[in-house]
């Protein structure tokens, strides 16, 4: 049985990001570029103005007091620029090209405007308020490195270099099925005795968006070898594919026996000291990702939450994928650590500025009320001592937002 970070490590190792494809600029963002983008053309692609103003020679406005005729007015967007003469100055706007001549911008808030001529409070210096060509990208220079996570800003550099499309790592598409005969759909009624509604795919197809991949839910396997078989066939057509159920040691388990048996020499491992989720599975199946995720919701969540999500997002790109635990003051006392590593539930909240965690909510597998107002996991490793109310301990934190440092993966 493997510790959490061996099995992690394991995992990160042998998935690699997919191919890449183009995408419009507009469908780019949260998308892993592909390539390195340089620049070919210089920002700004001329001498222009930074403020609103007058455009001077600087030795024309030595100091205070200095008067001159304004003798053309440049807003921005103007081509047909023309040379400024000594002894003169021109009204420009913030980002309206620099006449040839100026080689400084005199801001309006300095200066007193009379008919066609002005006068101003402070001197000139060469370059003032003047955004030089080139002056913050040169042509040849990096825009935005492969291996970026785009954001809206890498977005408006790209799109000032002309790039409409950009090739960024294709969104991996994840099946997703569960296993057992007692499952129906959640529109499916009112359960019979023995019946238990499928929230897992729901659930895990909602986390697997929230990443950015496509999620495919499948229909539900029932508890036969054959089916099983043919099920996971069809399933290991997708990128990647994450099941749960059927991966413990019981007789109506066979999902965990059929990923093995499929994936051969590519079958990576089965079991992990984690709790909850210790039947947890992965493997390649061709060149599909599988992972075998408990059926239980509590265990499928919080395995998808520490071993499948890196992994998902190793495969779209990314180089940082793995959540840093964040600290924590406990609010009641938390009992020893045991054989394997766990996450319990708990609910984040600030208190004078320092965040607080209570997790004192039942911590059962079978538990899914525990996930409701539940945004982070504490992180109890293997044989930790009991602790104390007012310890600070590390917290996995949930869900798209919050304090969500993602660091480089072991290995």
């Amino acid at each position: 049985m493997l510790d959490v970070s061996a099995a992690l490590a394991r995992m990160l190792d042998r998935v690699r990001p997919l191919e890449a494809e183009r995408v419009e600029l507009t469908h780019a963002a949260g998308r892993v570029l592909a390539e390195a983008v340089v620049a070919r053309r210089r920002l700004p692609a001329f001498d222009d103005s930074a403020m609103d103003g007058y455009a001077v020679r600087a030795a024309d406005v030595p100091g205070p007091g200095a008067t001159l005729p304004v003798v053309d007015e440049i807003p921005a967007g103007r081509a047909d620029v023309r040379p400024l003469p000594p002894g003169a100055a021109a009204r420009i706007f913030t980002g309206a090209p620099l006449p040839p001549g100026a080689d400084g911008v005199m801001l309006q808030e300095d200066a007193a405007r009379d008919g066609d001529r002005v006068t101003f409070t402070e001197g000139c210096a060469v370059g003032q308020h003047v955004r030089h060509a080139g002056s913050d990208v040169r042509v040849g220079q990096p825009v935005v490195e492969a291996g970026r996570s785009l954001l809206p800003g890498d977005l408006a550099a790209l799109a000032a270099q002309g790039r409409s499309q950009v090739a960024v790592i294709r969104r991996p598409v994840v099946a997703i099925t569960s296993s057992g005969d007692e499952l129906i759909d959640v529109d499916g009624g009112e359960p019979a005795r023995g019946q238990v509604v499928n929230g897992n795919s729901l659930a895990l197809a909602a986390a697997v968006r929230a990443l950015g991949a496509e999620p495919r839910i499948l229909p539900v396997i029932p508890d036969d070898r054959a089916a099983t078989e043919e099920a996971i066939r069809r399933a290991a057509r997708a990128d990647a594919l994450l099941t749960t159920g059927g991966v413990s040691v019981g007789d109506y388990d066979f999902i965990g026996q059929t990923l093995a048996r499929l994936g051969g020499d590519a079958f990576g491992f089965w079991k992990v000291r984690i709790k909850p989720g210790k039947p947890f599975a992965f493997g390649y199946i061709g060149p599909c990702a599988a992972f075998g995720l408990p059926g239980n919701p509590i265990s499928a969540l919080v395995t998808f939450e520490v071993l499948v999500r890196p992994a998902l997002l190793r495969m779209m790109g990314h180089a940082a994928v793995c959540r840093r635990p964040i600290e924590a003051t406990l609010e009641h006392g938390l009992r020893p650590g045991r054989g394997r590593q766990e996450y319990r539930r708990g609910a984040l909240r600030r208190v004078d500025g320092a965040l607080h965690v209570d997790c004192r909510r039942s911590q059962s597998s079978g538990a899914l009320s525990s996930l409701a107002g539940a945004d982070g996991l504490v992180i109890v490793p293997v044989g930790a001592p009991a602790r104390k109310a007012g310890e600070v301990v590390p917290v996995l934190p949930l869900g798209p937002d919050g304090p969500l440092d993602r660091i480089a993966p072991p290995g």
